[in-house]
């Protein structure tokens, strides 16, 4: 697998625009935001992965739930202006399978970057973007709560 570089923050917010995309497929095949299935299928993962670079199973686990929180609100928000607004509807979105790929390996970035970050304090990076601020403090929750 190719290594993705990018600081922690960096991936975190390019999970957030894959999550954009996420929307635009799942809106368009007409499925739900929440998927719980792949969601605990994905913690198990995580729990696994973390174990085997020496980093804490819980704290991993926790940090993915709160992309994944993320990830909802980026595609909740999404899917009420494609309701309310129509033509605003993207035509024709991605493959959700390819985007789950690019997520997975994004994941396994995300442990690395938060293996070797040490115990500095970890809080969201600032955006110009006022529809992600909310996000990006849900995508950092569990390293704000846990190194403040």
């Amino acid at each position: 697998m190719t290594e993705i570089a990018g600081s922690l923050p960096a991936l975190v917010l390019r999970r957030l625009a894959i999550s954009e995309q996420v929307a635009a497929a799942k809106f368009g095949a007409g499925r739900a935001v929440d998927d719980p299935v792949r969601e605990q299928r994905e913690l198990a993962r995580v729990r696994n992965l973390a174990r085997e670079i020496g980093l804490d199973p819980d704290l991993a686990a926790g940090f993915l739930s709160d992309q994944i929180a993320a990830s909802k609100q980026v595609q909740r928000r999404l899917f009420e202006q494609w309701t309310e607004h129509p033509g605003d509807r993207p035509t024709g979105g991605p493959d959700l399978s390819v985007l789950r790929a690019e997520l997975d390996g994004l994941t396994v970035a995300l442990l690395d970057r938060l293996a070797a970050t040490g115990s500095e304090p970890l809080t969201p990076p600032e955006t110009p973007d006022e529809l992600k601020q909310e996000p990006l403090r849900a995508a950092f929750r569990t390293l704000a709560q846990r190194r403040s």
